[in-house]
């Protein structure tokens, strides 16, 4: 069960970066490693979600405490 959250953990963090890529939003060096840091699946998801709407990558961490 550990290597499969961490698989899909793995998998949301990519899909997070590659939808501001997309987009044309720049990633910050201390942005994209708390992105693939990060190893919480739901955590993630919620962030793949806001990559659709965010202005900036650093949008992505509003309202969410540190981790």
């Amino acid at each position: 069960a550990e290597g499969k959250a961490e698989g899909q953990a793995e998998e949301r963090a990519r899909q997070v970066l590659r939808v501001l890529e997309h987009r044309g939003i720049t990633v910050s060096a201390e942005v994209r490693e708390r992105i693939t840091g990060c190893g919480d699946p739901e955590v993630l998801g919620v962030w793949v979600d806001r990559a659709f709407s965010v202005s900036v990558a650093e949008d992505l961490f509003a309202g969410l405490a540190q981790d």
